[in-house]
């Protein structure tokens, strides 16, 4: 039998005081490492605490490898795990006073890894084998689990036995199914200190069935949830055309608030390039720039009146007609200026009339 002790932790003290049982925990992973934690009780929590631990009847040795809480005390200790040869652990407070000690087995208190490579497949009879590889240790027993894909937490159903594969019956091959496993030590074993591994990731196994539609059972409140997709795709377009929109609106104002006003630099030319908008100096210059009018014999040499012609033979000749005379004077005695297909009359004051 295996001896677990609990030490006072006043030591050789006349009046000893157990140290509460529920402040250190020793864990053995999967027979490599043994991991000692502590400080979780009301004694302990602010306690820089030093442990020493040895295999059979050798020296003790101190912790190799510490790790700290929050505070920046000592809180755990991990060391070698040996499966032959008595576990001996020693953890003493400050002061070197004996606050826990244990001597068993590390496989004890054993925690095995969890279940890998863990394989499904649908046999002809419609159940599900399931299997995986064997640990390097004896002593387990393992738990499969299975429910129906999407069911709820509780509702996992547990088939057990020796291993390496164990085969689930009663399924549907037209469903999906969910499926975990883990491994937990025999009491006979290894005592009942020893504890199960965690649960292998959930692995889902698609029906069986040519036509299986893997239809669980339905979730409740999910199914009614709008598609996230549509839903960001009909918002950033609905965004798009008010943007849109928007812009077309304040278009609208600036033209009713802010007219366009038509630029008459094309009509006038010079008018503001060389008189900056001085529109008596474009007028004086486009009079002095003007070719000077013409009298009427100037006229009649340039352009001389056409005379009818009689033909020996007594036909008639078309006339030459005579071009419209340009009259440099307007009905007031101004003078008459075109610029642009504009005309304008300039008084002898100097004022425009249109």
């Amino acid at each position: 039998m295996a001896l677990l002790e609990r030490a006072d932790v006043t030591g050789c003290s006349p009046d000893p005081r157990p140290a509460p049982a529920g402040d250190v925990t020793v864990v053995c992973h999967d027979l490599e490492t043994v991991e000692v934690t502590w400080g979780s009780g009301p004694d302990h929590h602010s306690a820089n605490l030093s442990l020493e631990f040895r295999y059979g009847t050798g020296a003790l040795q101190p912790c190799p490898r510490y790790f700290l809480s929050g505070a920046g005390v000592t809180s755990g200790c991990i060391l070698p795990a040996a499966r032959a040869g008595l576990l001996e652990l020693a953890l003493r407070d400050g002061g070197g006073a004996m606050v826990f000690k244990a001597r068993q087995r590390a496989s004890a208190w054993l925690k095995p890894r969890p279940p890998w490579n863990v394989t499904l497949l649908w046999t002809p009879d419609g159940d599900v084998t399931v299997s995986w590889p064997a640990h390097s240790y004896l002593g387990l027993d393992y738990e499969v689990q299975h429910r129906e894909s999407n069911d709820d937490e509780d509702a996992w159903q547990t088939t057990s036995g020796p291993c390496c594969d164990l085969t689930v019956g009663g399924l549907d091959p037209a469903r999906c199914y969910d499926f975990r496993v883990r491994a937990s030590p025999r009491a006979a074993h290894y005592g009942l200190e020893a504890q199960p591994s965690e649960w292998t990731a959930v692995t889902r196994l698609s029906g069986a069935a040519s036509a299986a539609s893997c239809t669980a059972s339905p979730a409740p409140s999910p199914a009614l949830a709008p598609p996230l997709l549509p839903l960001g795709c009909g918002l950033a377009a609905l965004l798009t055309l008010s943007l849109l929109l928007a812009a077309l609106r304040l278009r609208r104002v600036k033209d009713a608030l802010l007219p366009c006003v038509p630029d008459p630099s094309g009509s006038f030319p010079g008018l503001f390039e060389k008189h900056h908008g001085n529109f008596q100096a474009w007028i004086a210059d486009a009079q002095a720039t003007a070719p000077p009018a013409r009298t009427e014999e100037e006229d009649d040499l340039i352009h001389p009146k056409a005379k009818r012609v009689e033909p020996e033979d007594g036909t008639s000749l078309c006339t030459v007609p005579r071009p419209p005379s340009f009259e440099p004077r307007g009905p007031g005695g101004g003078a008459m200026v075109s610029v642009g297909g504009a005309t304008f009359m300039v008084g002898d004051s100097g004022y425009m009339t249109l």
